[in-house]
């Protein structure tokens, strides 16, 4: 075994932590009164790009605005008299006005490990150093692969880039690093330098994105937790570590609007940002969850953006399971998980106790190696991983995710400095099962006591085994993998969130064979069998409350009122088909 010890105890301090909101506010600008990185106008969503532009060139001389606007309707500009900051604030069509702050990464680096030593267990994926990934042990992560591994599911890595090499005929300006060669990725951006190459120009991206999804059970280095997962790399941060709020909020809603379902954030500081708070809940709306780093101050309060509600805010554990030395913490914890503690080897594998994963040499690309990093940067991925685990196998709703999180967790005494206790993998597809089998079965026997309700006293014989095959295609069949719809025929090519659509979810579906088969009378107990089962399944995902259905606006109830009408209107349509069988 070769150690390879760089020296690098790296801590990155970005110029508005350390400040409380109240000192930042006051501070955030320079001397002069312009702020120190700049301002960001927000403003309205139907705002038109040539209104913008004739209202900053009748109040900034010279300013020469060609649109059009970026999502979320936000312009950053350079300094700004008071005046001119007055009007905007004033102005009817303007959101919010605020400084551009600077933000960077939550992570400490430590001593570097290079080699490929055989540290293999006798069982799970055969990586020759999974042995050394104790943090996968913590979270019981291989009694959730078998459940799920991504499948379907785009993660946004929004952070310093991702060194991912070829893609799709494009070619990074770096290799991909050799134990992410077998990950699947999807284009992204860099706004940073605003073109489509997000490379990795630090480190920490590259490591992130391993622990969510790296390449498994290839005989190479150490695996991920969500392997089939999609990466989609967006480059917010500079080679410094660095990043401007205004960019930040821009990756937000890029990744968003370009099918990332989850979004790991292990980057913050400042303080309070309506312009990226906007950024947070478009992304929440439209079905994204999203994971944030807590941040690495050591004291009782969770950084920006994880402080914000819509995300699930994330502290650290070392080896030890208890809270790390560095990790923010506070009331608007979610949960813990594994962040590492580099100072330590508990389990004398010869690697201080960090999060191994493959990634670059920090600042250098041309250089890779298997580092153990340390931060909350490095508890997020460990969510964000099985957040697209419990997505890819059917709970597609933001907040049901954060739910099974925090209800699955390992309970800890202080909430604090735990939130709802320490991340289990395991645990939380034995929560999602429990509730989704208890919700069916009591759906089930409501429906199937109504269905007899509606046609007691009938004479005709409309059961028998193909009608209750019938049923049971309708509940779980020909449309279900692995219980994630009846329709999950299109998930299995599109992915589960595509399975819960409007145009899958809908009467239609049980309308159209039984209108086409309609001629044919002893076709009718059978299609009233099938439409029967789907309302089953419809009603039961509806009182279970995981899905998110896009296109509905919002979650939970109106996700469930979707489901709960096109539910009942299945069992209504198969009580008038039974009534209907010998007509």
């Amino acid at each position: 075994m070769k150690k390879v010890k760089d020296a690098i105890a790296l801590m990155i301090v970005v110029s508005t932590v350390g400040l409380s909101p109240s000192s930042q506010a006051e501070n955030g600008t320079d001397s002069s009164g312009g702020a120190e990185q700049g301002w960001i106008v927000d403003f309205e969503d139907d705002a038109e790009a040539a209104s913008v532009a004739q209202l900053l060139k009748g109040l900034i001389g010279g300013f020469n605005f060609t649109g059009p606007l970026t999502a979320g309707r936000r312009v950053e500009l350079g300094a700004l008299t008071p005046a001119v900051r007055s009007r905007l604030e004033q102005h009817p069509m303007v959101e919010s006005l605020e400084p551009n702050q600077h933000l960077g990464l939550f992570l400490e680096a430590s001593e570097t490990h290079r080699d490929d030593e055989d540290r293999s267990r006798s069982e799970g994926p055969n990586d020759p150093m999974y042995a050394s990934q104790w943090h996968f042990d913590m979270i019981d992560l291989e009694d959730a692969w078998p459940h799920a591994q991504g499948e379907r599911v785009t993660v946004a890595v929004v952070d310093t880039g991702v060194s991912f090499g070829k893609l799709e005929g494009k070619t990074s300006r770096f290799a991909r690093v050799p134990d992410l060669r077998e990950t699947a990725f999807v284009p992204g951006y860099n706004f940073v330098d605003n073109n489509d190459d997000p490379s990795d120009d630090h480190g920490h991206g590259t490591h992130v994105a391993g622990t969510i999804a790296q390449s498994t059970n290839n005989g190479l280095g150490v695996a991920g937790i969500a392997p089939k997962a999609a990466i989609m790399p967006i480059k917010v941060l500079a080679k410094s570590g660095g990043g401007s709020l205004g960019g930040i909020s821009k990756g937000i809603r890029w990744a968003a609007d370009n099918g990332a379902n989850v979004i790991n954030l292990s980057l913050g500081g400042g303080f309070y940002s309506p312009t990226m708070h906007r950024a947070i809940k478009y992304a929440h709306r439209k079905g994204v969850a999203l994971v944030c780093a807590a941040g690495n101050t050591g004291r009782a309060r969770v950084e920006y953006p994880a402080r914000y509600p819509e995300c699930i805010a994330v502290s650290s554990v070392g080896p030890d399971g208890k809270l790390a030395f560095y990790s923010s913490h506070g009331e608007e914890l979610a949960l813990a998980a594994p962040g590492g503690d580099t100072r330590v080897d508990l389990n004398k594998d010869g690697i201080p106790d960090g999060v191994l994963q493959n990634t670059i040499g920090i600042g250098d690309p041309t250089q890779h190696g298997y580092f153990p990093f340390q931060g909350t940067s490095m508890a997020s991925p460990h969510v964000a991983g099985v957040a697209a685990l419990l997505f890819s196998s059917g709970v597609t709703d933001p907040d049901a995710i954060a739910e099974i999180l925090t209800t699955s967790a390992e309970k800890r005494d202080d909430v604090i400095k735990y939130g709802a206790g320490v991340l289990r993998g395991g645990q939380a597809f034995d929560e999602a099962h429990r509730d989704e089998a208890l919700h069916r079965t009591g759906a089930a026997a409501l429906l199937a006591t109504l269905a007899l309700f509606g046609i007691r006293g009938r004479k005709r014989r409309l059961f028998g085994p193909a009608v209750l095959f019938a049923f049971t295609a309708g509940v779980l069949g020909i449309f279900s993998t692995a219980g994630a719809s009846p329709f999950a025929w299109v998930g299995a090519a599109f992915g589960p969130e595509v399975a819960f659509h409007p145009l899958a979810t809908n009467i239609l579906w049980v309308l159209m064979p039984s209108l086409f088969l309609w001629g044919v009378r002893n076709t009718r107990p059978y299609l009233g069998a099938f439409a029967l089962g789907a309302s089953v399944f419809l009603i039961a995902q509806a009182l279970l409350g995981t899905v998110n259905v896009p296109w509905v606006p919002g979650h939970g109830l109106a996700d469930a009122s979707w489901l709960m009408g096109n539910g009942l209107l299945a069992f209504f349509w198969a009580r008038f088909l039974f009534k209907h069988a010998d007509a």
